[in-house]
């Protein structure tokens, strides 16, 4: 008996969730699934045709050229000592407060997020650079944990972001504006997790013993060392913002411009180039190929109409939009607790976006949204990313504690997100004045 499409894309789903609870890489799993079910609704010669035609148009677009500039760009900054700097002065302004170094690292991972585009390496860099650090300041080592795991992460709303970028191939949506619309709750989530740090610190002064406070001439000798970073900054921000340059092209402006910066300072070294190139490739070449299995798994569930039919149910529940929109965020949360939020995104959008379209709810506000529930993903418990991270970079750190540490942050996430869906024009305000 012939299986009907639908059935086979059942089938297909099933099977792709299985095949990546056993661990089995995503970009593996989607390219497998999709071949397969392909091959069997359209014969192997469409199921081979359409595999060599999406992964060459895929990978072949101009759009993803933005994905190693912004990569490259990250790491020549970071060879730079620019992100050292940042650091340092973030520690001189307001390390004296209660909290303050906790309160300087969220304002930093806030900064370095601007020059990174990756809330991994974020997250890496920030683990190996400031837990020690704080631990050696006073900090309470729980707290240290949760500040790293949760500042890290927002490199992925503050632009340059990869993962802005990635939404907006899959749904068709303006870079630009998806980059900008990141800024104020980025800016504004780090100023809430600046908030909480600094009460709960407040109520048990234990948590985190101020550093001894900096002189006004050592404040103001700090923000010298800020000067490559904010116009490294300035220059991506401003030239996408006003239209001088596209976002492709602010990706290639950012890595020159750094680039110069390591010839200007003396530190372009065989060792700095070599190693910015050999991540940035390694990088590039994982998330390509993410990005092409999962428009070949895309195509298949495309020919087995699973998407409109879930669209059309959605849409013709007898309850408000909002309520879908809410069930659709769960979703997410839920699904970032135990798989890669990457790869639930190019599993999930095919399917969700025709709804939430169908729905009136506007693409480039859902694409901001979403990418801030990626970022939540990297820290909530059992799998989160930014967890193992600070698990691997920090000998004998307890699992439990970092998990503990993290559980406020996540509060004031889930907090972040209600307002997010509350007031869409928290998102959507600065893409309005680009007219995107």
């Amino acid at each position: 008996m012939a299986l009907s499409p639908e059935l086979i894309g059942c089938i297909g789903v099933i099977g792709l969730l299985i095949l990546l609870f056993l661990k089995i890489p995503i970009a593996y799993v989607l390219a497998f699934v999709g071949f397969i079910g392909y091959w069997l609704i359209s014969g192997l010669s469409q199921a081979m045709s359409i595999t060599g035609m999406t992964f060459y148009s895929t990978i072949a677009s101009y759009g993803f050229s933005v994905v190693p500039l912004f990569l490259i760009m990250g790491y020549f900054a970071f060879h730079t000592g620019m992100i050292t700097n940042l650091f340092s002065a973030a520690r001189k302004g307001i390390g004296h407060i209660p909290g303050g170094l906790a309160l300087a690292t969220i304002a930093g991972g806030a900064g370095f997020g601007a020059v990174s585009g990756s809330g991994i390496a974020s997250t890496a860099t920030l683990a190996r650079v400031t837990i020690p650090e704080m631990v050696k300041g006073g900090v309470d080592r729980k707290l240290a944990y949760g500040v790293v795991a949760s500042a890290g992460p927002l490199a992925q709303m503050i632009p340059p972001s990869i993962m802005m970028v990635m939404y907006a191939i899959i749904a068709e949506q303006p870079v630009g504006a998806l980059l900008i619309g990141g800024i104020l709750p980025g800016v504004l989530t780090a100023l809430a997790y600046m908030m909480m740090v600094y009460i709960r610190v407040k109520i048990n002064p234990s948590l985190a013993q101020p550093v001894k406070r900096a002189s006004w001439g050592e404040r103001i000798s700090s923000l010298n060392g800020l000067k490559g970073f904010l116009f490294l900054g300035i220059i991506i921000i401003v030239g996408i913002y006003t239209g001088i340059f596209t976002p492709t092209e602010a990706g290639a402006v950012g890595a020159f411009v750094a680039f110069l910066m390591l010839l200007f300072l003396k530190k372009l070294t065989r060792a700095a180039l070599r190693d910015s190139i050999i991540e940035t490739v390694k990088t590039t070449s994982m998330v390509l190929f993410i990005v092409a299995s999962a428009f070949l798994f895309g195509n298949f569930l495309g020919i087995t109409r699973l998407p409109t039919h879930i669209s059309t149910f959605l849409t013709e529940l007898p309850v408000p939009p909002i309520i879908i929109l809410i069930g659709i965020v769960i979703m997410y949360l839920i699904l970032g607790m135990f798989i890669d939020m990457l790869a639930a995104m190019f599993l999930t959008l095919p399917i969700i976006l025709p709804a939430i379209e169908a729905l009136g709810f506007d693409l480039v506000w859902f694409g901001v949204l979403l990418v801030f529930l990626a970022e939540v993903a990297l820290v909530t418990p059992p799998f989160g990313i930014s967890l193992f991270i600070i698990k691997g970079t920090q000998e004998n750190s307890d699992y439990k504690e970092i998990v503990q540490g993290c559980m406020p942050f996540i509060f004031v996430d889930l907090v972040m997100i209600a307002l997010f869906i509350a007031f869409p024009w928290i998102i959507t305000f600065l893409p309005s004045l680009m007219g995107g």
